[in-house]
């Protein structure tokens, strides 16, 4: 066999080694995956179940006191003794002379209504506010001026709120409203026709 055959040989022997391999493979891909079964250990049931807790009767709770044979036979021992009961207070009489009263024991206090703090309430034609009257005239009275003629009329000089001026004089209605009744040097009388109010406006220095 020459050299050329040998090498031949060996190739052809290596690629059946590949060969054989990859068959292999792809058979254990193409298998399908074996699952392990797994044994679940049975729970055995015991066949001497727990022993419940131990319940303990009180007897020194039950018991009554040596000698006492009245109830020897009737009485439920399943049952715990009643507390005795407190002894009613004892009766004290009233000292002669206090009037023959006799004092009883204080019992709950009522509490107080809310009271404190709260203006009194009152009842009758004083409890409601009285309406409020008429707003003044808001009129001043400013100056005057005389005639110079004999019994020469007066004319005042008034103002508003708005500082407006107004020359009225005697039985003159300014505004539709108010009507000058009488003019002096010290005063003016001014009645308000819608209220029939009148009001006298002094002189300011």
């Amino acid at each position: 066999m020459s050299k050329q055959d040998r090498q031949k040989f060996n190739i052809l022997i290596v690629l059946l080694v590949v060969l054989g391999m990859t068959v292999l493979l792809g058979y254990r891909m193409n298998q399908p995956p074996t699952t392990a079964a797994v044994q679940v250990p049975e729970t055995k049931t015991s066949t001497n179940p727990p022993a419940p807790t131990d319940a303990r009767i009180r007897l020194d709770l039950i018991e009554k006191a040596e000698g006492s044979k009245e109830e020897i036979g009737r009485k439920n021992v399943f049952q715990y003794q009643k507390p005795p009961a407190s002894p009613p207070a004892p009766f004290r009489p009233s000292a002669p002379g206090s009037g023959g009263s006799v004092s009883t024991p204080p019992g709950p206090q009522q509490p107080a209504p809310p009271s404190a703090g709260l203006p009194p309430t009152t009842s009758g034609p004083s409890a409601s506010a009285a309406p409020p009257g008429p707003p003044p005239i808001p009129l001043k009275y400013q100056g005057y001026a005389v005639e110079s003629a004999p019994g020469g009329q007066m004319t005042a000089f008034l103002t508003d709120d708005a500082s407006r001026h107004y020359n009225v004089t005697p039985s003159e209605i300014l505004l539709g409203r108010y009507r000058i009744n009488q003019i002096s040097t010290a005063s003016v009388e001014v009645e308000d026709l819608e209220t029939n109010r009148r009001q006298t406006l002094p002189l300011l220095k």
